[in-house]
């Protein structure tokens, strides 16, 4: 009878063992997987901070560079002056080709343009503006600080990204951007702006390589295209960007 009790024994330890081991096992691959996550998209670790940067980066491109196209539109359309009317149209072209080159990288990083309220709202405040001279200068204005805003914006978020072919498109949309802002500073002399106001949002541009201390919103701005020999074209920078 012991010798039953004694077997019975061991037999429950073995069993509780047994169990207690395959706990253990079943616990650490759960927090391998807490841990890791899906690769590519591992919890916690640089390499999701870097990819995230990038992803926030393309997702609020798409959407600052659609703002620029539809306000551009509306100047366009109601713009007088034919230096505003021009540049205008440069605006839609060239952030047109800014959102056009960033489909291919977007890809890669499986993120998918989406249209954003801010556009929407920016085009329908000078939708309702009446065309005329107060129109010309308000609306270039408008441009003027909006570039200033996306140059102290995008300064800050090039700074995090670290991946090369997003980090060379951020650059090529600072360069192009700092020479939208000189255009945008002689159209609005051009359409009456009076200076204190163009020397205030110009005074607040950063230098090359440099920060904006207030925060700011918006990153859109256009491109010049260059066809590479696969057929698609890419971001250049202007030898005429200016320093601020």
């Amino acid at each position: 009878m012991r010798k039953v009790m004694l077997k019975s024994l061991k037999t429950a330890c073995v069993i509780t063992t047994i169990t207690g081991l395959s706990t253990l096992a079943t616990q650490a691959r759960d927090d391998q997987r807490t841990t890791t996550g899906t690769p590519g998209y591992q919890t916690g670790t640089p390499t999701t901070t870097v990819e995230h940067s990038a992803k926030s980066f393309i997702k609020q491109a798409f959407q600052d560079n659609q703002a620029e196209i539809d306000l551009a539109n509306v100047g366009m359309t109601k713009a007088q002056n034919a230096d505003l009317k021009s540049f205008s149209q440069q605006l839609v072209q060239d952030h047109s080709q800014a959102n056009k080159d960033l489909q291919p990288i977007a890809q890669k990083y499986g993120v998918n343009e989406q249209p954003s309220r801010f556009a929407e709202h920016a085009a329908n405040k000078f939708e309702k503006e009446t065309p005329g001279p107060d129109f010309d200068k308000k609306f270039a204005t408008e441009i003027l600080k909006d570039h200033q805003k996306n140059i102290a914006k995008l300064e800050r978020t090039s700074a995090k990204i670290q991946e090369a072919d997003v980090k060379q498109y951020a650059d090529m949309l600072l360069s192009k951007m700092r020479e939208h802002l000189q255009h945008a500073e002689t159209v609005a002399k051009a359409v009456g702006v009076d200076q204190s106001t163009i020397s205030s949002v110009m005074s607040k541009t950063p230098a090359v390589g440099g920060t904006s201390e207030t925060e700011q919103s918006g990153v859109g701005a256009g491109t010049s295209g260059k066809t590479d020999q696969g057929g698609t074209k890419q971001l250049q920078p202007n030898s005429s960007t200016s320093q601020q």
